[in-house]
């Protein structure tokens, strides 16, 4: 049989990326590289695949940490010029520059510094590669205090869950606007903001109301205890939502998120 490409495919190419493949490092083998515990690994993988976030958010995280995102030498062979048109200085369109190194990529994540900060969180944060795709579970956080789980219906709890969910879809929106920069030279570094906080608190108001809505199932100190849990991480602040008469969310950022200075 002949090798008739197709959209840059062909048969012979696939059953050679299919032998490739069977050497090339697993999303374990990267973890494993960070020497984390065999209990943290699992924490990575659940946070990874958790409920609360969409399955385009984790997948994106995993085609990344397979090498799976068409950069590099992945558009070189499809004869596509390969360097960043954001930060114009010709660098090698790679997914840690995209994603993390490049110009408008430190700004967003600088912002979510900020808000980290204003956390009140005892650990000072320092952005890497792996706290980017895998967030807080790489940079020895402590167990989670007991008590502090199983309020998302179908999924766990952990500890600063909204910040977490908010960096999975600061990484999923940059991407996004990489690719409209790719292709159409139009990037906004507050869209990216702006859409990754909304996103984050939609899926804080859907986790409330499942709760809600599913109170009849459990006890009523049960109920009370998964409630407490959520308010607990969710509403730490007022920074996403709070809780007084009635609950309210804030699906626009504060301020200081969306300052886009280098100081």
């Amino acid at each position: 049989m002949g090798d008739a490409p197709f959209f840059g495919y062909s048969a012979k190419r696939g059953y050679r990326n299919a032998k490739q493949a069977l050497h090339t490092p697993s999303i374990s083998s990267f973890i494993q590289r960070l020497n984390l515990r065999n209990s943290t690994v699992a924490q990575v993988i659940a946070r990874l695949w958790h409920n609360a976030r969409p399955r385009k958010v984790g997948a994106l995280t995993w085609l990344t940490l397979n090498n799976g995102l068409p950069v590099g030498t992945w558009l070189q062979k499809l004869g596509i010029p390969t360097p960043c048109k954001g930060c114009h200085q010709g660098c090698p369109k790679s997914a840690q520059h995209c994603l993390m190194d490049c110009p408008p990529a430190q700004l967003a994540w600088k912002a979510f510094t900020r808000l980290w900060e204003e956390w009140e969180t005892p650990r000072r944060l320092t952005i890497t590669w792996p706290f980017v795709l895998l967030g807080e579970a790489v940079i020895g956080e402590e167990d989670d205090p007991p008590g502090l789980h199983n309020y998302h219906p179908g999924g766990f709890s952990y500890r600063r869950q909204p910040l977490d969910i908010l960096r999975s879809f600061l990484l999923f929106y940059l991407w996004s606007e990489s690719c409209c920069r790719h292709f159409n030279d139009q990037y906004s570094l507050k869209r990216v903001l702006l859409q990754a906080w909304e996103a984050t608190a939609k899926v804080g108001m859907a986790s409330w109301k499942a709760i809600r809505s599913t109170s009849h199932q459990r006890e009523h100190n049960t109920q009370t205890s998964i409630e407490q849990a959520f308010k607990a991480e969710w509403f730490h602040g007022h920074i996403f939502g709070k809780d007084e008469a009635a609950t309210s969310w804030h699906l626009l950022p504060p301020l200081y998120f969306l300052n886009f200075s280098n100081d």
